[in-house]
């Protein structure tokens, strides 16, 4: 199994296990507590500095909080730290087919467990969780203000069977018109997504290709959209219907990130500065092109 797919297993695995039997483990990025409330996250690259925290939280029931950001409080500290910084910016994230999730911006100092305490208080409900979240040195796929790294991409000349480049069941042609080493020398800003829709185990790849299209309606010729397929030979696994089938390509390992879909707003001048692990909105991917789009 490639280690994109080990990786995806484990963490569906990981959520299903959660939310069925709802054991405690600080030592994974899930956790709950007995007061019946559960939240984990997904960010599974994290390095020192500010960084973005998606947040599932529910009732250990499996029954979704959606859209209570004002009554929910979110704290984090190093592990074995009383020294709680409150999050100031927590949002709900709607997605467009059902669900969503939280987002916060969390800076850390120190490599290590840090602890993530959500509490909930609101005339019907008075509930609190705790998680973790592993912070390393560095995070392996481009950070926020790093190079992005200059590799070509796979794109269709008119008229090219896109079933040669991506799963996606209804490919939008526009966003393989260009290479991402074309892209940052375009002078617009780039969104470069990378995922396989038609076999993403989270169930997220799909939509976000579709995200992205519809961005590229509303920014035609202001801004480069780019998805890249994980696998080489997506036409071979859609002939086959066979996922284990799938060649990884190499510019999976030039970005170096081991889950899917990742998302990444590109400056002008080829830097990052937005950075998205599993499923993003419109709407947050939108927050970030804006703060380039107006920074020139």
């Amino acid at each position: 199994m490639n280690k994109i797919r080990l990786l995806q297993t484990l963490v569906v695995l990981m959520v299903t296990v959660l939310t069925a039997s709802c054991h405690s483990n600080q030592e994974s990025s899930a956790a709950v507590n007995s007061n019946k409330l559960v939240v984990f996250t997904t960010a599974s690259d994290v390095g020192l500095g500010t960084s973005r925290i998606p947040l599932n939280i529910r009732k250990t029931d499996g029954t979704p909080l959606m859209d209570i950001a004002s009554e929910i409080e979110v704290s984090y500290s190093p592990e074995e730290s009383n020294e709680d910084q409150i999050v100031k910016d927590l949002k709900w994230r709607e997605w467009p087919i059902h669900g969503g999730i939280y987002t916060t911006t969390m800076a850390f100092n120190k490599v290590g467990f840090w602890n993530i305490k959500v509490k909930v208080n609101s005339d019907e409900l008075q509930m609190a969780a705790e998680t973790g979240i592993l912070v390393k040195s560095t995070a392996e796929a481009p950070d926020i203000g790093e190079m992005a790294p200059v590799t070509k991409t796979k794109t269709s000349p008119e008229g090219t069977n896109l079933r040669l480049i991506t799963t996606a069941p209804e490919p939008d042609p526009d966003l393989y018109s260009i290479s991402f080493d074309e892209a940052i020398k375009s002078g617009r800003p780039t969104v470069i997504s990378f995922s396989t829709p038609a076999y993403c185990r989270s169930g997220a790849c799909g939509p976000q290709t579709e995200v992205l299209s519809e961005l590229e309606d509303q920014y035609k010729n202001q801004v480069n959209f780019i998805h890249v397929e994980i696998f080489d030979n997506p036409a071979e696994m859609l002939d086959s219907g066979d996922a284990s089938v799938g060649i990884e390509s190499p510019v999976i390992d030039t970005w170096n990130f081991h889950t899917e879909p990742w998302t990444f707003t590109i400056s002008r001048s080829g830097i990052v500065v937005g950075r998205f692990e599993g499923f993003v909105t419109a709407e947050e991917i939108e927050e970030s092109l804006l703060r380039t789009l107006d920074a020139t």
